[in-house]
């Protein structure tokens, strides 16, 4: 494990391999073990760093508001490419696939290609297009946000896993993990603010002329399915592929399908 200071803040990663970069960026309630697989793989010709984005693992926590916590976590991303300096590959999933779309916005020539796998970007849904998408994102959001700030996380966590997940994933899941999710909770509170701020909104989406992958799970909500619309609307270069049988946390339940979308993708644009 290595650690970098951006700010205030301090970021543990895996570091291995040499080459161009890649970094892997993890979900909600994750850790940057969630790649732990894919960076095996990918060390033998790229370097590959995988944080732990704030508030999670072995990462510091995180201390702001919501209208700067993304744009905080793409400062860490550019803090580790720069320990690189070349383009990069960024990957990201979910609430990591969020902080990758906000760099990508920010950085454009930074990268060499782009993995986004259901990014919960709940701002692109704003407006009257996507109303009945954006109501449902953020009805989870705001449950599991009203729940935290009652003093009843556990309540929160569970609703938000089995919307994800399915009906019976918080009960199923091991009694280590449930505890890392409720000990975490506080970040995710943030994150579910920081998805619809309008502060977030992204630059126009063609400034992003990497050939982006657009990753989603088959049996997924219908929200990271409009998201995922703009953004091959909006995006010059995307190719958009489905996981067979997956739900939004594919790359979980699905590691060896999703992590070969991955690998393919990176590898047909390391030239």
């Amino acid at each position: 494990m290595a650690t970098i200071q951006s700010g205030p803040f301090t970021t543990a990663y895996d570091d291995a391999g040499s080459g161009a970069p890649v970094i892997l960026l993890h979900c909600s309630s994750s850790t940057r073990g969630q790649w732990r697989a894919l960076g095996e793989t990918l060390a033998a010709d790229f370097h590959v760093m995988a944080p732990d984005l704030l508030g999670y693992g072995d990462s510091g926590k995180w201390q702001g508001d919501a209208a700067d916590l993304i744009r905080t976590e793409a400062a860490t991303v550019r803090s580790l490419l720069a320990t690189n300096n070349a383009p990069l590959h960024l990957v990201g999933h979910s609430w990591g696939a969020a902080v990758a779309l906000s760099f990508a916005c920010q950085y454009p020539g930074a990268l060499k290609s782009l993995t986004l796998i259901e990014p919960v970007a709940g701002w692109l849904l704003a407006g009257s297009a996507h109303r009945d998408a954006y109501a449902e994102l953020k009805s989870i959001a705001d449950f599991f946000r009203t729940s935290f700030r009652a003093g009843q996380p556990e309540a929160g966590a569970r609703h938000y896993l089995e919307y994800w997940s399915g009906p019976g994933a918080w009960d199923a899941m091991a009694e280590g993990l449930r505890g890392y999710v409720l000990a975490t909770a506080e970040k995710t509170h943030h994150e579910f603010a920081a998805i619809f701020d309008p502060v977030n909104a992204a630059a126009p989406l063609d400034r992003i002329g990497a050939p982006a992958l657009l990753l989603h799970g088959a049996d997924t909500r219908a929200p990271t399915i409009s998201i995922l619309k703009i953004l091959d609307a909006g995006l010059c270069n995307t190719r958009v592929a489905a996981i067979p049988g997956a739900g939004h946390m594919s790359p979980i339940t699905h590691r060896d399908l999703v992590n070969a979308e991955i690998v393919r993708h990176i590898t047909a644009h390391a030239g």
